[in-house]
């Protein structure tokens, strides 16, 4: 009892020091029953609070007033720190209890968001109607002020939800099979549905994908749900079987455009550099088979005449190619999978927390090894990226 007066008291103490950034909430209370939540990271440090108590995280940076502790808002949360990656997310409180299956809670109860800093109102959102128990609604750069709405629902919060398409086409993948296993080793096995999606329920853990289906080469993914228990979303694109090699890019809902770059021998001799502005054809075909310019990919690279000599791979975020601080890309939850001889080579995930704009991923030697690189840096010029 008296720790819970102790953190009340240093909570409200906080109050007497403007906070860089705040956020309050509300919602109608006879229609719904919302959970704010906002989970973040500063540096190296990353945590999570719910708007449901008075708590502090972060070295104190991250505060959760509490529900009811005033009368400006019915939760509100403050971060006092000019860095910092955040995700805020409205949630009903009953969402993963099993208590409340209608999806239209949160929708009915209209909840509001508004975004402070400094005292001044950077952005008020007003939560549009969707279905699901758990809707994801901003991202926040404290290094910037910059509010990134990214607004959308899920059934509940421990879920892993996916969506199989073709590495070429871009079309989903219905009847593609999931299995997925458990840091036990136990196992449990779904199907994707007309729009190529699936939904897993989880608990705190690491989790292995195997996805299959007939006519295409088999994958992988890992997905880890973390204490948060926010909702995890993965794009896995299936390569049709394949000889050659095949490289695939997907990320996720943050930047809406990166591009692949690949660089080679040209068979009819010097050096190619492919990407989407310079598709220009290579041994009579164009190795860039598909273009994604609205986030989560895939972006498909083919080399169909393997010429001698190396080629090099490199992602670069397009959508913030002049900013120097960006740490999107990183963000980005980027993946590239490597196809070739009718089996999955490899597999990369962007490195987290760099500052940059390129993803130098991989090269391929002259005789056919992949070679690491997985290294993020700052590329003024697109065209510069394999110079």
């Amino acid at each position: 009892m008296k720790l819970n007066i102790f953190l009340t008291l240093f909570i409200a103490m906080s109050f007497l020091t403007a906070a860089e950034y705040q956020i309050n909430l509300n919602w109608d209370e006879f229609e719904g029953e919302c959970n704010g939540f906002i989970s973040g990271s500063i540096g190296e440090e990353h945590s999570f609070l719910s708007g449901a108590g008075a708590a502090t995280t972060l070295n104190g940076k991250l505060i959760s007033v509490g529900e009811g502790m005033t009368i400006e808002a019915q939760q509100i949360f403050k971060i006092d720190s000019e860095e910092g990656y955040f995700t805020f997310w409205v949630k009903d409180k009953f969402a993963d209890d099993d208590m409340d299956s209608d999806p239209t809670l949160i929708s009915m109860s209209k909840p509001m968001i508004w975004v402070f800093k400094d005292g001044n109102v950077i952005d008020l959102i007003k939560v549009p109607e969707g279905l699901g128990l758990t809707c994801k609604i901003f991202t926040l750069d404290a290094a910037t002020g910059e509010v990134d709405r990214q607004i959308k629902y899920y059934p509940k919060s421990r879920i892993i939800v996916g969506q199989i398409v073709d590495a070429v086409s871009g079309d989903p993948l219905e009847n593609t099979t999931i299995n997925i296993i458990d840091y036990m080793k136990q196992s449990r096995q779904t199907v994707t549905d007309e729009t190529g999606v699936f939904i897993f329920e989880v608990e705190i853990g690491g989790y292995r994908l195997d996805i299959v289906k007939d006519g295409y080469i088999s994958s992988f993914a890992e997905v880890r749900m973390g204490a948060d228990e926010s909702p995890r979303e993965i794009v896995c694109a299936l390569s049709p079987n394949i000889k050659e090699f095949r490289i695939v890019l997907t990320w996720g809902s943050s930047p809406d455009d990166l591009d692949a770059h690949l660089s080679g021998p040209d068979p009819e001799g010097g050096n190619f550099h492919i990407w989407y502005r310079n598709r220009h054809p290579v041994g009579g075909r164009d190795f860039l088979d598909r273009d994604d310019m609205t986030k989560y990919g895939p972006e498909t690279v083919t080399i169909y005449k393997p010429a001698i000599g190396n080629y090099l791979y490199s992602v670069y975020d397009y959508s913030n190619q002049d900013d120097k601080r960006s740490k999107k890309l990183s963000r980005s939850d980027a993946r590239v999978f490597i196809y070739g001889e009718n089996k999955l080579l490899a597999n990369f995930q962007v490195p987290n927390n760099f500052r940059g704009n390129c993803w130098h991923v991989f090269e391929i030697n002259e005789r056919h090894e992949i070679i690491t690189i997985n290294k993020i840096d700052f590329v003024k010029d697109a065209t510069e990226i394999h110079r």
